[in-house]
């Protein structure tokens, strides 16, 4: 059974907040919604039309299997639990001709999918479902939905429209359903307040009775007549579906003390049990339960908190009286105690929709202000949720799920597998597992990863190897003596994550995730251990220089400067001579569920190939045969025997992917053509003298991977195929076709490989505007934590700003070269321009370079040059220095970079007065950058920045008519003199500042007090808080004063004409900088004249020659073209000249007006009944 709510929310922000809750409270599996306020983003538990006014939202426990959209707005339908909901809002200006074909386009939805819930808002009237009449609309709704097999879900003539304005009550809301699904007399209109005009319809369908096939497990009850149906109430806790029961075991890892499970292992007999892998486990097993609290195996099919995050008794209270409030104003027949009425049913309103942003909002502020404990705590998690998407539940349609675990695990053929034989004269030593190993191994564990079908947390499995360390050495040992990988670690817990953006329900959606035990990821990591050493063993590799995936010394960036490195070369042939390949047409290939679908025996025979040891190889047989994949059903448990494929999330998979991939390495390739990997991306780069000439060759090449690929049982995706041809040409690049199995792609003009964009001209514009624009939607919402007079520090608040950071200096090797691109420069400057202003607590208006000083955040230009120069010393010194020395000497480099760019930009002499301030007031950036105490707050930043409530700076933006302070007569009020100077403020800076002092704090003295010590710091920013706290009072009380002086005295308004004073002093003081450049310019143009005047070339003498000629032939065809829009001869040139004049005569001849006026104001009349015309 599914409970079901409808529900139409006017557009209302506080009606949707309501609705969540009303969904908890009634314990509801769907909503079907109308009027959509807002959805929210990248949520998959939410399916919305085009228009974003209709929803269906999975409330309970039930994913959205599958979603369908329609052009036409107003329409949405979701699969969950087998049936299809669709929600619908027809608008009431909507003409009978535009219902219609809005029917049409239910009609087509519904008549697809055979369990169909249809409702929603449609604006018409029947008596058929308790309307008091029938209209058009009406009756039209009512044969569509007979003809479709529908029925009517309403009951009894209860209004769920509740008026708005002149519209009184009425029955809009309808419901209708596949009389398969029908639990007939469960529809019902709550009376409860949900702030909506609209009410509350609530009713079930009956989910068991559909399977996923679509037959139909029915108990007849469409058959009976409506006197032999019975209505049974049932109680919320008769409404659940029975308990379903979980795979494995799990603890509350919360509860966990290391002492605790120290004392828990010797309470066990650890030491004594723990003989076998068997025995092992049963003892950990026994801690565990000993140490901590088991985890309920089986769940509720409803959430378990039974209210929304802000909902409190209090607001249940006022919700209670705005329901008193309605239902009062309603029942009021007298006009004026129905106004009355209305009246205070507006103001409960009010104080409900006050107290649910205000608790929001409160919070949020806790959240907020937990950000200085733990930075990645909750309010990372909550603001960067947008971004990843939200929790989806888990499917558990067992049918569903067979269906998708089949595509994404498909069964092999068994085969035999080739006997393991040392080929060389010498046998290969395997080495014993040490107790430094497994010390090694626990330490790198991360405590935080989901454990396996045993349920042992990796934090009890850390403690237990480094306490008793001989005991695991003995086992693990014993595991590699007999050659044996224990069963029970085998088994893996298959885990769907649902890739963003990707459409629910199919299979290639989800990423397929095997969750093994922590045990059997401690033997694997020693069984990787010593495969590396033989395959990577330093004198010779046996795995291709061309793999950079999942190895050691192998990154992304060495892969992508491989493919960079090739473009050059073709870049570098400026003209074509027949000979030389200029275009370099790069191919990214994928493969379709790559690792679950890897031949074992491939594997097998790769191994044996690169002559692994014997003994590694009988282990490995060992650890891929039997293996199982174990899933959760709402049937119960499911065993899936594997026959293929690498688990994605063991230690293991990785490098044996790679020994099998590594063949494809080695196809044989048309001339000149390459072929790179990381992990399964392939990528060709085929060399061509023209493109047309490199796709053919990249059709060979493509042919030839695709044959390996069909060898080894895997498969290209050839609609993910992107290509690019990067090349000296200009233009025969773009829109190349590729004919790959059978399938043409064509070429675009930039491609993502890795998390770079390549474009066909190497610029990297493309790749700083997308990581640029991922940037900002980071910083957007790590902003919300960041606000001005709360939040963390400053130094949390640059921690945060480094996860910007790390975005936008990704790959940064590759591209930064576009740091000399001034448009890329000022992409990456706004970015982190943002980040600064959060960070420093500072006003938007102030500039980038003084923000990231006052931020303490060295600009991303410089350390994306720095991470350069980093990674280029790093290669040239093969790997013999430290990479922490290496940064430690390029950040004296980079923060002397910054100096100089600070003291210059500071020296200009067009350079704003703000950054001349800050500059004077902090001259030296590394003492700033380095200091080891102070934090800059929304006020110091003020006095720091120059940009606040300082009526220069208002003056300047145009808020205020004069920038003098209001104490000094003709002194503006800069930070300067507001902070040093003005009288108002001497007693805060004499007891602050220690103005009677000799060593009194000056502009040119602030930073070195500042970094004295941690009292001075206080007292500083202790003034700096009070002044600018004054003048942002003084700042409220003018506005208050000038809104009160426009109110009373509407005819004189103050603000305007302040405004346009403000407006026109600026425009002055601009003007007049511009005649000081100016007058700069002609001082030094005098002084050097061969800057001037350039001597023209012959080709623009006769071009600036030739204009007056061409002007004379423009002039007279634009005038034809005004005077004769629809005229379609074609009038010779020669005559072009004629035909004007006669125009212009006619218009002159013809033109009454023009009579007695002068010579100017004749020819001002001509001109504009010329335009006229």
């Amino acid at each position: 059974m599914m409970i079901t709510l409808q529900i139409n929310i006017s557009n209302c922000s506080t009606s949707q907040n309501l609705m969540l809750q009303a969904a908890k409270e009634q314990h509801a599996d769907v909503i079907l919604v109308s009027e959509l306020y807002r959805h929210p983003p990248n949520n998959g538990n939410w399916a919305v039309d085009s228009s974003g006014r209709v929803a269906v939202v999975a409330a309970g426990s039930r994913p959205i299997q599958r979603m369908w959209g329609s052009a036409v707005p107003g329409l949405v339908a979701a699969d969950i639990g087998g049936i299809t909901f669709i929600s619908c809002y027809a608008s009431p200006r909507m003409t009978v001709a535009e219902f219609e074909e809005f029917l049409n386009a239910v009609e087509i939805e519904v008549s697809a999918h055979p369990n169909v819930v249809l409702g929603g808002d449609f604006n018409a009237w029947h008596e058929a479902w308790g309307s008091a009449r029938t209209k058009r609309k009406g009756e039209e709704l009512l044969n569509t939905v007979e003809q479709l097999g529908l029925i009517v879900l309403n009951r009894g003539n209860t209004s769920t429209f509740t008026g708005r304005g002149i519209a009184g009550e009425s029955v809009i809301d309808v419901t209708f359903a596949s009389p398969s699904i029908v639990r007939y007399n469960t529809w019902e209109v709550l009376k409860s307040y949900w702030y909506s005009d609209h009410r509350y319809v609530r009713f079930s369908v009956d989910s068991s009775s559909v399977l996923g096939n679509g037959i139909q497990l029915h108990r007849h009850q469409h058959q009976l007549q409506p006197q032999q149906r019975r209505f049974h109430r049932q109680s919320p806790a008769h409404r659940r579906k029975p308990r379903w029961r979980r795979a494995g075991r799990r603890w509350k890892v919360g509860q966990f003390l290391p002492e605790s499970f120290c004392f828990a292992l010797e309470a066990v007999h650890f030491a004594e049990i723990a003989r076998t892998p068997e025995t092992l486990q049963v003892a950990l097993s026994r801690a565990c339960d000993v140490a901590m609290e088991r985890v309920s195996s089986s769940t509720p099919y409803y959430q378990t908190k039974p209210q929304v995050y802000w909902w409190t008794p209090e607001r249940a209270q006022l919700r209670e009286l705005c329901k008193e409030a309605s239902d009062n104003a309603h029942s009021r027949v007298d006009p004026d105690e129905r106004a009355a009425a209305s009246e205070i049913h507006q103001e409960r309103r009010s104080e409900l929709k006050r107290a649910i942003t205000t608790g929001k909002g409160q919070l949020f502020q806790q959240q907020i202000d937990e950000v200085n404990a733990n930075v990645y705590g909750s309010g990372y998690q909550v603001v960067t949720s947008h971004l990843r998407g939200s929790r989806t539940p888990p499917e558990l349609d067992r049918e569903v799920l067979e269906r998708i675990v089949t595509d994404l695990f498909p069964d092999h053929n068994s085969f035999d597998w080739p006997m393991p034989t040392e080929t060389s004269s010498e046998p290969y030593h395997i080495r014993p597992v040490t107790d430094l190993e497994l010390e090694r191994i626990a330490d790198d564990m991360c405590s935080r990863k989901a454990p396996g079908l045993d349920g042992i947390p990796n934090i009890a499995l850390k403690t237990a190897i480094k306490k008793h360390t001989a005991v695991f050495r003995s086992i693990y040992q014993g595991c590699f003596d007999r050659g044996e990988f224990p069963a029970h670690w085998k088994i893996q817990r298959l885990v769907l994550l649902q890739k963003p953006g990707k459409p629910p329900g199919e299979s290639s959606s989800f990423r397929p995730l095997g969750m093994l035990n922590g045990l059997g990821k401690v033997l694997e990591r020693l069984i990787l251990n010593r495969l590396n050493e033989f395959l990577e063993n330093g004198e010779t590799s046996h795995l291709s220089p061309n793999q950079y995936g999942f190895r050691r010394g192998k990154s992304t960036v060495q892969g992508i400067l491989r493919v960079v490195q090739a473009g050059r070369t073709a870049k570098s042939f400026n003209r074509t001579n027949g000979r030389d390949m200029r275009c370099l047409m790069v191919v990214s290939l994928d493969v379709r569920n790559a690792f679950n679908t890897a031949s074992w025996k491939s594997i097998a025979m790769a191994l044996r190939s690169k002559e692994v040891p014997a003994s590694l190889q009988k282990l490995l047989q060992h650890w891929m045969t039997d293996r199982q994949l174990v899933f959760d059903t709402d049937d119960g448990p499911v065993t899936r025997n594997l026959s293929t494929g690498v688990p994605q999330g063991s230690i293991l998979g990785p490098t044996l992917w790679n020994v099998m991939y590594d063949s494809v390495l080695d196809v044989q390739l048309p001339e000149g053509a390459e072929i790179i990997a990381f992990a399964d991306d392939l990528l060709l780069l085929d060399p061509g003298i023209t493109p047309e000439a490199a796709s053919q060759r990249a059709e060979e090449a493509v042919s030839a991977v695709n044959l390996w690929m069909e060898n080894h049982c895997l498969e290209l995706a050839p609609a993910k195929t992107e290509l690019v041809t990067i090349s000296s040409k200009r233009q025969g690049n773009i829109n190349v076709p590729v004919v790959i199995n059978g399938v043409e792609r064509r070429t675009t003009r930039s491609i993502r490989y890795l998390g770079v964009v390549i474009d066909n001209q190497l610029s990297w514009k493309s790749h700083v505007e997308y990581c640029t624009t991922k940037a900002l939607r980071t910083a957007k919402a790590l902003g919300c934590l960041m606000r001005n007079h709360s939040g963390p520090k400053c130094a949390k608040r640059r921690l945060l700003a480094s996860v910007v950071d790390s975005i936008l200096r990704y790959a940064a090797p590759v591209w930064h070269e576009a740091t000399k691109n001034q448009e890329c420069r000022r992409m990456l400057q706004r970015v982190q321009k943002h980040c600064a202003i959060k960070v420093s607590s500072a006003f938007p208006t102030v500039r980038y370079q003084t923000a990231v000083v006052l931020a303490s955040m060295i600009p991303i230009c410089l350390l994306v040059q720095e991470d350069a120069r980093c990674y280029q010393r790093q290669q040239e010194a093969g790997g013999a220095l430290s990479a922490g020395i290496l940064r430690a000497e390029e950040r004296i480099n980079t923060m002397q970079s910054w100096q100089e760019e600070w003291d210059a930009d500071a020296s200009q002499a067009d350079a704003s007065r703000f950054v001349r301030w800050t500059h004077r007031v902090i001259p030296d950036i590394a003492a700033w950058h380095f200091r080891r105490h102070g934090e800059v707050n929304f006020h110091l930043s003020q006095v720091l920045s120059g940009h606040g409530f300082f009526r220069d700076d208002l003056c300047r933006m145009g808020f205020t008519p004069s920038p003098d302070c209001i104490r000094c007569t003709g002194v503006p009020e800069t930070a300067e003199h507001a902070m040093f100077e003005c009288p108002r403020f001497a007693e805060i800076r004499q007891k602050l500042l220690g103005e009677a002092n000799t060593d009194a704090i000056t502009p040119e003295t602030l930073q070195f007090h500042l970094l004295q010590s941690q009292e001075k710091w206080s007292r500083i920013a202790e003034a700096a808080k009070q002044i600018t706290s004054a003048l942002q009072r003084d700042w409220n009380e003018e506005r208050a004063r000038l809104a009160v002086s426009s109110t009373l005295s509407p005819s004189h308004p103050v603000g305007p004409s302040d405004r346009n004073q403000v407006i026109a002093a600026r425009r002055e003081r601009r003007n007049a900088r511009r005649r000081e450049r100016r007058a700069r310019e002609r001082e030094a143009q005098q002084q050097n004249p061969s800057l001037v005047f350039s001597a023209s070339s012959e080709a623009t003498e006769g071009r600036e020659s030739a204009h007056p000629e061409r002007r004379e032939q423009v002039r007279p065809q634009r005038r034809i073209r005004q005077h004769m829009p629809q005229q379609k001869e074609v009038v010779e040139l020669s005559d072009v000249t004629q035909y004007a004049t006669a125009i212009s005569e006619d218009v002159y001849s013809s033109n009454p007006i023009q009579g007695g006026l002068t010579a100017a104001e004749s020819a001002v009349a001509t001109e504009t009944e010329i335009s006229s015309r």
